[in-house]
């Protein structure tokens, strides 16, 4: 903040006297110490032997605006006989604008270390501990800063500023807002500015379109232009980013406020905060809702019956006339079956091996579920799609064919046909089939089909549980609860649940005492949700720097995986791109997730370039709508509007990429 407020004045030379004027103007540059001056000169207007010192304060004070520092400060020197403070203030000011530290010093020390002017001089005292803060990145002046402005109860409009000035520079926005609006004076685009600090989105639209009314000059149109934009981005409000790309678009061949105020992708390791982690733990939006279907889906065992492998109870079929068919199958698939106690992210690699031009359906339909555990929705739709096609009478074979692809965000050509034959009376695991349906792509059908047999296996209380959290009714005795407690995934869903009349106070404490920070193997290796959902938890209780992550001797790739993300969080990204690049050529991952944490590793690494590549090998890949919505991005940055704007058609909810302004908070703190 190179100047603490934006009044400036307005000479006016009368015959004999000279009286100062103030006004605000955003625009100009100003002086810092003139609310205290107007109160000295009411008392230099009753001695005229005085006249020649308003002369001198006021030519000290065009020299400073005109950055004549060394012919301010010595008529600044001679006025300090009479106006002490706010001379001794300009004086330091003016030092320090010429880069003599030593010398800025000394005269906003005179000031500081007077106690007295502090109640005296508020305004210019503030201002003093303010400078000697930039100069000595002290916190304890805008400590200072803050304790002298509680102490009055009415404060000019210039302290008011300092101290908003004071609380943005230690990041304490809300109370940044609330002294800006006690102010009688607007101070519109700063308001607009920390709301976007705070993600109220709305509040900032309000008043940028108020400034940008309001303000004729074409340089700050162009900032407020630049602000809607990135606004508009952050809201994922793209109707409106179009309008003011268009904008834009007109004014491009001046603009150059993106040189100023880059716009650049970024790894956050913070982008959202922990209310917003605890919400996407216990209230599940649509992914983590399909993502925990894939997790306690069971494996099948059969083309023709009825016989699947359930994670806590075994093999569960229809009656003992499957036995010996479930025989059968497990003599026949008895390597599959120890294959299915593997790694995750091995057991693709060695699943694809069995993969013949007579593989059954259930074979392809467990190679696709078990890509769904690794985040590769692209794989598993293929091989659930795949095994439909071989045998369409399996209503899980066919609601899982539309669930990833719903999760992925592409059409299924046989949607239609799909869906009649999921809501017919005819066919395999009609009761999984239609619950899947209902749960997840059309809430109106109504379920008329018994779950029988299948009411002892975990997926059927998962069904329920997940249910219940769509519909904000989750349960301490929900059976998935009771009886599942065991399972990782489960134990974390327990966890978190608050527990009746539970107030805010005890049920964080309660979290924080239980959620395991080094006894935690279960939740740093196995199919991916399990340790993002514990990740989640972590950041939320704000616990994630203090987890041991480390499992020693440890070289599973869903681990390594976990470890890349670590390394990314403790500043080591290099680590981060090396591990990835080694499990993507041994495992030949092509899953979103690995493919995202490589981006934010490259960027974290300083490779831009690279990382950007990575992001178009995305979209190459996977047609995904995050590496679309961040090429658009970058376009804007490099104001190819019409391009970008063919990018920007789907909303961005990536957890690991986000974008900012660089020097936005350098703008703010100036403003």
């Amino acid at each position: 903040m190179e100047k603490i407020n934006n009044f400036k004045f307005l000479l006016l030379f009368l015959t004999s006297l000279i009286l100062p004027l103030s006004s605000f103007s955003e625009e100009k540059s100003v002086i810092d110490s003139q609310p205290e001056i107007l109160f000295q000169f009411e008392k230099l207007k009753k001695n005229q032997e005085n006249i020649s010192l308003q002369v001198d304060f006021n030519k000290a004070i065009l020299y400073l605006e005109s950055n004549e520092y060394e012919k301010a400060i010595e008529l600044f020197k001679k006025t300090g006989k009479i106006l002490k403070i706010p001379s001794f203030l300009n004086i330091g000011i003016a030092y320090y604008k010429m880069d003599s530290i030593h010398n800025a010093k000394v005269y906003l020390n005179k000031i500081y270390d007077l106690e007295e002017a502090a109640f005296s001089n508020t305004y210019s005292y503030m201002s003093a501990a303010y400078y000697l803060y930039k100069i000595n990145n002290n916190k304890k002046y805008l400590e200072k800063i803050i304790s002298v402005g509680k102490k009055h109860k009415k404060l000019s409009e210039h302290a008011k500023r300092v101290m908003s000035d004071t609380y943005i520079i230690l990041k304490q926005y809300e109370k940044a807002i609330e002294i800006l609006n006690s102010m009688d004076y607007p101070m519109d685009l700063k308001k607009a500015l920390l709301y976007i600090k705070l993600k109220n989105y709305v509040k900032a639209e309000v008043y940028l379109n108020k400034v940008k009314d309001n303000t004729v000059n074409k340089k700050r149109i162009d900032e407020i232009i630049w602000f809607m934009i990135y606004r508009d981005l952050k809201a994922n409000e793209l109707d409106k980013l179009e309008e003011h790309l268009d904008i834009l678009n007109d004014r491009k061949a001046f603009f150059d406020t993106n040189f100023e105020i880059p716009l650049v992708i970024y790894f956050n390791k913070n982008k959202f905060r922990p209310k917003d982690y605890l919400n996407f733990v216990t209230q599940f939006n649509q992914d983590r809702i399909i993502d925990s279907i894939f997790y306690f889906a069971p494996f099948v065992f059969s083309d023709n019956d009825e016989i699947i492998y359930d994670s806590s109870k075994g093999f569960i079929f229809k009656s003992k006339q499957n036995l010996s068919s479930l025989e059968d199958m497990v003599e026949y698939n008895a390597k599959f079956i120890e294959l299915i106690k593997l790694d995750p992210i091995i057991r693709v690699t060695k699943l694809k091996k069995l993969i013949t031009k007579d593989t059954k359906s259930y074979v392809y339909y467990n190679l696709a579920l078990c890509y769904a555990q690794i985040d590769d929705f692209h794989n598993a739709y293929k091989y659930f799609r795949k095994a439909y096609k071989i045998n369409p009478g399996n209503k899980l074979f066919s609601v899982m064919t539309l669930i990833s692809a719903k999760r992925i965000n592409i059409r299924v050509p046989e949607k239609v046909y799909i869906e009649s034959n999921i809501t017919s009376s005819k066919g395999l695991y009609n009761y999984f089939g239609q619950t899947l349906y209902q749960l997840v792509l059309n809430p109106k059908v109504v379920i008329d089909v018994e779950p029988k047999h299948f009411t002892k296996s975990i997926f059927y209380k998962a069904l329920n549980y997940l249910d219940n959290n769509m519909k904000k009714n989750v349960q301490p005795n929900e059976p998935l609860f009771v009886e599942n407690f065991k399972d990782p995934y489960v134990y974390l869903l327990r966890l978190v649940l608050r527990k009746k009349d539970e107030s805010d106070y005890l049920y964080f404490s309660r979290l924080q005492d239980s959620i395991p920070l080094d006894l935690n193997n279960n939740f740093l290796e196995g199919p991916l949700i399990i340790t993002q959902y514990y990740v989640d938890v972590l950041k939320a209780l704000g616990l994630f720097g203090k987890a041991d992550m480390n499992m020693a001797g440890k070289h599973s790739p869903s681990y390594l995986r976990t470890k890349a993300l670590r390394d990314l969080h403790g500043n080591n990204a290099p680590a981060t791109v090396s591990i990835l690049e080694y499990l993507q050529e041994t495992y030949d991952l092509e899953d979103k997730y690995t493919m995202y944490l490589m981006v934010a590793g490259l960027l974290e690494s300083g490779r831009y370039n690279d990382a950007s590549l990575q992001i178009s090998l995305i979209k190459a890949l996977l047609d995904d709508d995050g590496a679309d919505f961040l090429t658009g991005v970058q376009l804007i940055q490099e104001l190819k509007i019409s391009s970008a704007k063919q990018f920007l058609d789907t909303p961005y909810r990536d957890s690991l990429i986000d974008f900012n302004l660089v020097n936005f908070d350098k703008y703010l703190e100036e403003l």
